[in-house]
């Protein structure tokens, strides 16, 4: 199961027992069939037994629209069993017996039960459920078969008595932080292991269940940059030598700025000059669908339709109210190692810090940034100012200025009658920029940078006002006056 075994580090172990906890819906049946249909694949026999649950018909019928479902393991490689009977008339010696003869005679080395709260309601006392749980585990022990229990129970203010002998629990939850519902893992015991602790996230789909492993606690930290990385161009020739050259590869870039002033522009510049070059570049956006896109980079002349059908550009959307840190991270890096991905521009920070837990997001970054440079990724990323005209300059994120190796700062004064667009560099890291401020146009072509701009006046703060002219209540005054 895609990132289950990353997070138990290497999966289940032979023999043991394990408990899979959580509340109808959240998917256990699932996990369990999905584990069962892989083991049959490589070889192995299974044996899925229910007690007051749903029927194997209705059951099967829902699994066989998932792509892990193989009809024909179905009555050979997977036995189907329910069980009920024995435990209301003998309890649970009766189950165990059961279980043993379904097991001897199948020959299986995979024991799933699904309904251990019917167990536990019908047995007589907690000491009767600890003896039927030790007797399975020895048995198993011996014989070399792994089981897997599934409960409707939660960890949540109870501790069952199988929860102290077992060799590990998986906790499924669903949380309602506003109206999304989100699914979430935890393994909240695991024997034997060095266990990633904490929530995951995971999603349900045609595949069954996907585990998403909590990017920033299951990346290798301090990877090494590419220490012999150059200086790339941004596919604006003054502007890289504002820069100092370009900027350096590996390196991740925040281009700030408010609505309107040519942020994504600048990020369809900056793609077109590494693809255009041989470099395979990535498009991640979250408001602009991939037509849209298309168009408008071939509208400025960079030929992004021919780029994409020569493989050099990909271009990804998502909607960023139905986002997670998690599963953005995952695709985002699925597609930087399928195509080989050397510039990478994400438009629009805020896609990722809509996808609920911003407290998340500095450290998420930081991991981010940690695994594009070492694979030799140069990337550039958005982000929105909150207001047109600004008096303060400062990064509407908290905590992930640091994280960039550059900030460009892209903003829009007025000047008498009209708005001037201006770019300035407020940070590089091991290069000397040039701390001018430049006006700059979208034209045609794409984005061409001007002469410095000399109204240093008004260049931060966005108001109009002719150079030496009054401020406050001296301007007050003076206008009285006349």
């Amino acid at each position: 199961m895609p990132g289950l075994d990353e997070l138990s580090h290497g999966g289940l172990w032979k023999s043991g027992i394990y408990v899979v906890l959580g509340s109808p819906g959240s998917g256990k049946s699932i996990l369990a069939n999905q584990i069962s249909f892989h083991h049959v694949r490589s070889g192995g026999r299974v044996v899925y037994v229910t007690l007051l649950a749903e029927t194997h018909a209705r059951m099967l019928a829902q699994i066989q629209q998932m792509s892990f479902f193989d009809g024909s393991a179905v009555g050979s490689s997977i036995q189907y069993l329910n069980a009920f009977s024995a435990i209301e008339s003998e309890g649970l010696p009766g189950l165990l017996e059961a279980l043993r003869r379904a097991v001897r005679e199948h020959r299986a080395d995979l024991l799933v039960l699904d309904g251990m709260v019917t167990a536990s309601l019908i047995s007589s006392s907690k000491l009767d459920h600890k003896k039927f749980v030790n007797e399975l585990q020895t048995w198993i022990g011996v014989i070399g078969c792994t089981a897997i229990f599934l409960s409707s129970a939660t960890l949540e203010g109870r501790t069952d008595p199988e929860h102290t002998m077992v060799d590990g629990l998986i906790e499924l939850r669903t949380v309602v932080p506003d109206m999304t519902a989100i699914r979430q893992l935890r393994i909240a015991k695991f024997r034997g292991s060095a266990f990633t602790e904490g929530y995951h996230h995971y999603l349900i789909g045609a595949d069954g269940i996907r585990v998403y492993p909590r990017f920033e606690a299951h990346t290798v930290p301090g990877r090494s940059r590419q220490s012999d990385a150059g200086l790339v161009s941004v596919g604006i020739p003054r502007l890289d030598r504002i820069l100092g050259g370009g900027l350096r590869g590996g390196s991740i870039t925040l281009a700030l700025g408010s609505s309107g002033a040519g942020k994504t522009t600048l990020g369809l510049q900056f793609l077109a000059a590494g693809a255009s070059g041989g470099e395979p570049a990535l498009h991640f956006g979250f408001y602009e669908n991939p037509d849209d896109i298309r168009q408008k980079g071939d509208r400025f002349g960079f030929d992004f339709s021919g780029l994409r059908k020569r493989g050099l550009l990909d271009i990804a959307w998502h909607s960023p109210a139905e986002g997670i840190l998690d599963v953005l991270a995952g695709e985002l890096l699925d597609r930087v190692r399928k195509s080989s991905v050397r510039r990478l521009f994400v438009d629009g920070l805020v896609g990722f810090k809509e996808s609920g837990y911003q407290e998340r997001v500095p450290g998420f970054f930081s991991a981010l940034s940690n695994e594009l440079a070492s694979a030799g990724v140069t990337t550039l990323i958005t982000e929105e100012t909150r207001e047109l005209f600004i008096q303060e300059v400062e990064v509407p994120t908290p905590g992930v200025s640091a994280i960039f190796q550059n900030i460009l700062f892209l903003r829009q004064v007025e000047t008498g009658a009209e708005l001037v667009r201006l770019v300035s560099v407020m940070k590089t890291r091991d290069t000397e920029h040039d701390r001018t401020l430049y006006s700059f146009d979208i034209r045609g072509d794409g984005i061409h940078i001007g002469e410095p701009f000399r109204s240093l006046d008004t260049a931060m703060t966005g108001a109009a006002r002719a150079r030496g002219a009054p401020t406050g209540k001296r301007a007050g005054r003076r206008r009285r006056k006349s």
